[in-house]
């Protein structure tokens, strides 16, 4: 077994492992709920092919929820490339609330940090970031509309910006991670840490092997398919859903998956 692989397994024992179809009972965060929004950038955009975080979301649901009491769940990819929180603040009601969402899964800001360091700006203060402030505000904004709408809100931490995990993007990553904390906190909604495992996987892998090469992302910041595995299962595990019923749906992925559905 390579080592992404052997990783993949360990974190998913961490979080709770794959699991299965022919679930009765709804977990709490997912009772009535027919249709979710996946808001994102290029991370969430990308999830959508073969094997993506939220292809793997929308096909677990469907192989475990399909044909239950509580009917089939529609996942909806409301992810564009470059986003920043102002971006996507600034077509939420079109592309989230328009869709008359039951759950909203808000993914933002390793743009907001990450372009700060464009053009020469080591400190990460450049025009084309988001100030820390700023991006609070959008967001929080994005969680009242949607739960104002009726909607749960699940806000997903950001993942990485590198691999080198002591890198200045990360540094700053923390902040803004603690801005979402406080947003699901004071909003009474759910927030699901990333940070957590990704971090836990690559300080392990360096650890005990020496290597340094990419891991989870194919560049630095895009999930290759450990990432979104990764990604995938630690959502699936903060919505309730059982890692015996992800096991019985595992087979039924791999199938979609190879087919390309």
């Amino acid at each position: 077994m390579n080592y992404a692989a052997a990783g993949l397994m360990l974190v998913l024992a961490t979080v709770g492992g794959i699991s299965g179809v022919g679930a009765q009972e709804r977990p709490e965060p997912l009772k009535n709920v027919h249709r979710i929004v996946c808001l994102g950038d290029s991370i969430t955009q990308g999830g959508e092919g073969p094997g993506g975080y939220v292809w793997l979301l929308r096909h677990y649901l469907h192989a475990i929820y399909s044909g239950t009491p509580g009917g089939d769940i529609e996942v909806i990819n409301a992810g564009i490339s470059g986003h920043k929180s102002n971006d996507m603040k600034a077509r939420f009601q079109k592309d989230v609330l328009d869709h008359k969402p039951d759950l909203v899964t808000i993914s933002v800001g390793v743009n907001d940090v990450w372009h700060g360091f464009y053009d020469n700006h080591p400190a990460g203060d450049g025009p084309r970031g988001i100030p820390l402030d700023t991006y609070r505000a959008n967001v929080d904004e994005m969680v009242t509309w949607a739960q104002k709408q009726g909607a749960k809100v699940v806000i997903l931490s950001t993942t990485v910006i590198k691999e080198e995990l002591d890198s200045p993007e990360n540094a700053k990553l923390v902040s803004y991670n603690a801005a979402l904390k406080d947003i699901a906190k004071h909003r009474h909604c759910q927030f699901v840490n990333f940070q957590k495992p990704f971090h836990s996987l690559i300080n392990a892998y360096r650890r005990e092997t020496g290597g340094r090469e990419l891991l989870l992302t194919s560049d630095g910041v895009h999930m290759n398919p450990t990432g979104n595995r990764v990604m995938a299962n630690t959502i699936l595990t903060g919505l309730g859903v059982s890692p015996d019923d992800r096991v019985r749906a595992e087979k039924h992925i791999e199938t979609e998956m190879r087919a390309g559905k």
